[in-house]
């Protein structure tokens, strides 16, 4: 019984992959969302065995995308050995973490874990201490000092460690970009400490014209090392869920696994997606 790959008309391969795969990685909650996800390429293949479709991959350059296994068949060695021999593909993209476990087998390694978060709206009882204000912000006077801010909240962390280290001017045209897609629902704020008139946090949050089911989203929540722990991030998030109420029906976002901010998006009732995989060959 030999595998064979053929090439999918990416309309049906696309109900295929939205059904097999059993994961809203983007958590979308929308049918027609998730198909368009699929189509952005045809190059599309399904996987066959003896005539019957038993899977289904991406296949790009040197990478592979999204693959899934089509019920019954579930020999996802038998998948992943015929797919590397037939492939042999440098990056493999958006693997969920039963065939991650595999592929560590077949000398790949993990690039990033990411997943999407999400939880209502709704009007939370959320307090800011005494000594600090929260207000919006002019982004054409305060840019450098947030960008600043964003550089000295992210050293360290697991951001920087993928992305690698921001230079001023790159974390001031990220947000520059990040606030024209809020351009018309902007929720954006900072946090002042009142003593010093001090920016000291920073969120960058909207809903973008085009987003499905009007949600929406937490782009950067950032705050300085030596004001940690004194509820800051906790007060963003909350005011973030708050703005939002009767403006969208959800609050939305992107974390790398690994984040420790996970644990706190946890613990203000937002719900986490299924986490999705990018993998590399050792040595590429």
């Amino acid at each position: 019984m030999n595998l064979s790959l053929v090439q999918a008309d990416k309309d049906l391969f696309a109900v295929y992959q939205t059904m097999y795969s059993k994961a809203d990685i983007e958590m979308w909650y929308d049918w027609d969302r998730r198909l368009n996800d699929t189509k952005w390429t045809d190059q599309c293949f399904f996987v066959m065995l003896d005539g019957q479709k038993v899977g289904g991959i991406i296949i790009t350059g040197d990478a592979i995308s999204h693959p899934f296994l089509i019920s019954p068949f579930c020999d996802r060695i038998k998948f992943w050995t015929f797919i590397l021999n037939h492939c042999q593909p440098d990056r493999i993209n958006g693997v969920l973490e039963e065939d991650a476990r595999i592929l560590l087998m077949f000398d790949y390694k993990v690039q990033t874990v990411n997943q999407v978060m999400c939880r209502p709206t709704d009007v939370l009882n959320n307090n800011l201490p005494d000594n600090f204000i929260c207000r919006s912000f002019d982004v054409n006077k305060e840019s450098e000092e947030i960008g600043n801010l964003m550089i000295k909240g992210y050293a360290g962390g697991i951001c920087d460690e993928i992305n690698g280290v921001a230079t001023q001017e790159e974390a001031v045209a990220d947000m520059i970009n990040v606030l024209n897609i809020y351009s018309c629902k902007n929720f954006s704020h900072v946090v002042v400490e009142k003593a010093s008139n001090k920016i000291v946090a920073v969120c960058l949050t909207g809903v973008g014209e085009n987003y499905i089911h009007n949600y929406s989203e937490i782009a950067d929540i950032c705050v300085l090392p030596e004001f940690r722990g004194i509820g800051l991030a906790k007060y963003l998030i909350g005011r973030v869920i708050t703005d939002s109420y009767g403006i969208s029906p959800f609050v939305k976002l992107f974390i790398y696994v690994g984040n420790s901010a996970e644990y706190l998006y946890h613990k203000m009732g937002f719900i986490s997606g299924p986490r999705f995989t990018n993998m590399i060959k050792r040595g590429k």
